[in-house]
């Protein structure tokens, strides 16, 4: 069924380190039309230099360096979003709340799983974030959020096509692929510039829908999720204000495989059988053995190296016994555990302990 989707024409963007300047003036319009003061923004965002070329009558403006932009975006979108927050007698989302949302799913095993705990971080928090809703059907996944917004005017629909926008852009990085979309649809009429809808969502958006909602080829659900801790914190410098982020990652396959293997440990879950793997990641046991192979490991050594990895991590903590830790790292028993462990490190894990926690 996937392989009767048609992918449409991703809307090109503009050149890398360049935003036309009528975004970013469609942005200050929405400023000054909903109560704020564009020269103020643009000084409290540390662009005062823009002021004469964006604000002035009649002037054509030169394209925003990139960091420029990312200010500009991250100063309007807050502003917009609190006024849209307080339309609806509600507390706006905080910086601190999308951080936290990140950290909560950097640890699940695919993109399904991610999106579904995304809705339950959603539902804790609610309504400050929407609630997410997946349905798939013909080999489409259609990512709904809904609004229960009682007022759709401009700032409501840049806050919720910025939603949209954020997920994608996160959920593509998690999975390190760009996930093409097959359509976006708002449940407004058009109400921002149509090069600033199609600067923030790469494809044609569909208005007056039913409900906010993006949609892409399923297969990508599962996806394993590759990205690391270290990667988070390096992101969340900057996400998700910056439209140029990155979302694929050529890594090597069993670097892939090694990341995926140790949150599989750590959250307690049976690691996938390589035929689960050949399936999340598109391609046939054979080809995953011969790819791992020329990359001169197999899935036992990836495995071997995961449970090390954790054993020594649980060790750390003195208040694990050396049967949880066993266990937590999924031996068969205590004696199994420690004459693996001795194998590894040529130590009993007791002994290792005692080296390494002083």
């Amino acid at each position: 069924m996937t392989k009767g989707l048609i992918i449409r024409k991703q809307l090109s963007r503009p050149v890398s380190g360049a935003v036309s300047a009528v975004i970013a003036r469609d942005l200050l319009r929405l400023v000054a039309g909903f109560d704020g003061d564009p020269p103020a923004l643009l000084r409290q965002a540390g662009l005062a230099h823009l002021i004469p070329s964006l604000l002035a009558p009649g002037k054509t403006g030169q394209p925003l360096l990139h960091d420029d932009f990312t200010r500009l975006y991250a100063h309007c979108t807050w502003l917009l979003d609190a006024h849209a927050a307080r339309q609806e007698g509600r507390e706006p989302l905080t910086k601190a709340g999308i951080d936290m949302l990140c950290h909560c799913i950097i640890t699940c095993r695919t993109l399904r799983d991610a999106i579904d705990r995304t809705d339950q971080f959603s539902a804790l928090i609610g309504p400050r974030l929407a609630r997410l809703v997946l349905k798939v059907e013909d080999g489409a996944a259609t990512l709904a959020m809904p609004t229960v917004r009682r007022v759709r005017n401009a700032c409501a629909y840049l806050s919720d096509l910025t939603g949209l926008s954020t997920y994608h852009r996160l959920f593509g990085w998690l999975i390190g692929e760009d996930i093409p979309l097959l359509g976006v649809a708002m449940r407004y009429p058009p109400l921002l510039d149509e090069r600033t809808a199609s600067y923030l969502v790469p494809c044609p958006v569909r208005h007056g829908a039913p409900e906010n909602s993006v949609r892409f080829a399923a297969i990508y659900l599962d996806r394993p999720v590759i990205r690391t801790t270290f990667e988070l914190d390096h992101l969340l410098g900057y996400f998700p204000f910056d439209m140029e982020l990155v979302q694929s990652k050529e890594a090597p396959l069993s670097e892939r495989l090694s990341h995926l293997f140790s949150t599989m440990l750590a959250s307690g879950d049976t690691p996938s059988s390589a035929i689960e793997l050949a399936r999340q990641f598109s391609i046939s046991v054979a080809t995953l053995k011969r790819r791992l192979m020329a990359e001169g490991t197999s899935l036992a050594q990836i495995k071997t190296k995961a449970k090390y990895a954790l054993a020594c991590q649980l060790l750390l903590d003195p208040r694990l016994t050396i049967t949880e830790v066993g266990r937590r790292t999924r031996f068969s028993d205590t004696g199994a555990f420690r004459r693996a462990f001795y194998q590894w490190t040529g130590q009993s894990p007791s002994a290792w302990r005692l080296s390494h926690i002083s």
